[in-house]
């Protein structure tokens, strides 16, 4: 069985986006999210401002699937970055956790999250929509690169 671990992470949260984009209406960004920044690092709104909330939201997901139970506070340290402080050393900045915590109210909402002691998991839902994402993107992959075939079993 092919998992999201064993395809390449920037095409599977592309396509995982886009398929939440399209089918979970409860995962939607707020009217301020076209003018955020997504940390205290960062000089720039995101270059895309109306989809950046569908990557993060795809992310996180991923994120889940491999490490299991998450929190809003693992996620700020996962997200964070160096904050560039002029002629000062740069330092490590947590990113804010209200997007973070927001998005994975709207997951649970639309039932593909579980809230836990301790942060949340993927529900069964959620976990086969990360595995069918996976096979896809990995069918794709195969025809690029023949020599993956093998792993599918055929």
């Amino acid at each position: 069985m092919i998992t999201a671990t064993m395809v390449p992470a920037d095409a599977l949260i592309r396509r995982l986006s886009s398929y939440i984009k399209e089918n979970f209406k409860e995962v939607s960004p707020p009217e301020w999210a076209l003018v955020a920044k997504t940390g205290p690092m960062k000089e720039r709104v995101p270059d895309e401002p109306t989809e950046w909330w569908y990557i993060r939201a795809a992310s996180i997901m991923r994120k889940i699937y491999i490490e299991g139970k998450i929190g809003t506070s693992s996620l700020r340290t996962i997200y964070g970055g160096a904050a560039r402080r002029g002629s000062a050393p740069n330092r490590f900045t947590k990113a804010p956790g209200h997007a973070n915590r927001l998005i994975m109210r709207q997951l649970e909402k639309a039932g593909l999250l579980h809230r836990v002691k301790g942060g949340r998991i993927l529900s069964g839902k959620g976990r086969s929509l990360m595995d069918r994402m996976s096979m896809e993107v990995f069918k794709e992959v195969s025809e690029i690169n023949p020599e993956l075939k093998k792993y599918l079993g055929k």
